[in-house]
């Protein structure tokens, strides 16, 4: 599960050591770590540990419950913001593997960096005709730089 630690002046949320994928309970553990960097303001450094940064939506957990996923991608669209809305400056630190959501809640910080010999990051819907939410390109494309990353 995801934890809080303050390193001095800075905050550092580790999304945990699996592939940290979103589902009710990952991201409710997110969200409240983010609400007390809210309340105690201080800059945020956001890891992950292991092979993925995060991979997204949890796919089995969607379909096991049909029912409940409009209410969940709200959710997850309140993670994105509260992310968006703290009133500090915001790193993601890429470690691995960034897909999907992971790589919206990624963008959704300030500065992004990643490791340059490990790791991909991935926004499966911008190749695929799965539908989008009408937001989600507006924001990838202000969030991203004009020119792709590539590896060297």
């Amino acid at each position: 599960m995801p934890s809080l630690d303050r390193d001095g002046d800075v905050y550092v949320l580790d999304l945990g050591d699996t592939e940290n994928r979103f589902n009710p309970d990952w991201v409710g553990a997110v969200g409240g770590l983010l609400d007390q960097v809210a309340a105690e303001p201080a800059p945020l450094v956001t890891v992950g540990t292991g092979k993925f940064w995060s991979n997204g939506l949890d796919l089995e957990w969607l379909q096991a419950h049909r029912d409940e996923v409009g209410i969940f991608i709200r959710d997850v669209h309140g993670l994105f913001a509260k992310v968006l809305a703290l009133p500090v400056p915001t790193v993601a630190a890429i470690q691995g593997h960034c897909f999907a959501a992971g790589a919206m809640l990624a963008i959704a910080h300030d500065q992004k960096v990643m490791r340059a010999d490990r790791g991909f990051l991935c926004f499966p819907r911008s190749t695929s005709r799965s539908p989008s939410p009408r937001r989600w390109p507006r924001s990838c494309r202000r969030a991203c730089p004009r020119r792709p990353p590539t590896r060297r």
